[in-house]
């Protein structure tokens, strides 16, 4: 793993060319799995989340609210910044997953899952699968705990996840929180039969345990990007 700092960040940041979204699976959203009535709200690029039981099959958390994009093939190159501003409002303490590289394999964690930890700060889980059910490695990528934190009074926070797909079913992976790099690693391919599948984009509440909330997430968008060396 690199360390980067804040001057890397603007470094980075700088770099980083837009590029036209026609046709880009990964900015391409819709609910996953289904959640209660009401639990997901959309105007324009904002969407609204609250307190929803799990609708997908597998898995062992209670609580899911989530929207989920297009999956993009192992063999797909090329890297995608994901952009929103958020903001919580909660009076629980409950870690939940907010956003998430998956891969459609049933049991363990994905290749990259950003969770909230009651104290506000991010840690990113990174499992292995190695056999059938929950048998993996877990792990995680970056630095424990995170300088930045997100509040669960309403404050908006600036999110930002750069995805560098290597088109060999690997990728490295750049977070910030308002503006500042809080985690970066990679994700390496396995070559057994546990391997992913595909890799699609998911953001929202992800929980082990029911809680009360509303996630606000506005300006929602995903952008293919250049970036240069």
């Amino acid at each position: 793993m690199r360390h980067i700092i804040s001057t890397a960040l603007l470094a980075l940041l700088c770099t980083i060319l837009a590029q036209p979204a026609e046709a880009n699976p990964l900015n391409r959203w819709a609910i996953s799995c289904g959640a209660d009535a009401a639990a997901i709200k959309r105007k324009g690029k904002t969407w609204t989340f609250t307190e929803s039981k799990n609708h997908c099959d597998g898995g062992l958390f209670a609580q899911r609210a989530e929207i989920s994009t297009d999956p993009v093939p192992l063999s797909h190159k090329g890297a995608y910044l994901f952009k929103a501003t958020i903001s919580m409002t909660t009076n629980a303490s409950n870690r939940f997953s907010l956003w998430q590289v998956h891969d459609s394999r049933l049991g363990c964690g994905p290749p990259f899952q950003v969770y909230v930890e009651p104290s506000g700060s991010l840690v990113v889980g990174s499992d292995i699968k190695t056999g059938p059910g929950e048998s993996c490695i877990r792990r995680t990528i970056g630095n424990e705990p995170t300088k930045g934190r997100i509040s669960r009074d309403g404050t908006r926070h600036k999110l930002q996840v750069l995805i560098e797909f290597d088109g060999e079913g690997s990728f490295n992976a750049t977070l910030w929180l308002d503006e500042e790099v809080q985690i970066q690693g990679r994700y390496q391919a396995q070559s057994d039969k546990y391997r992913s599948e595909h890799f699609y984009f998911k953001h929202g509440v992800y929980s082990q345990h029911m809680f009360d909330y509303e996630l606000i997430s506005e300006d929602v968008s995903v952008t293919k990007v250049k970036v240069k060396n």
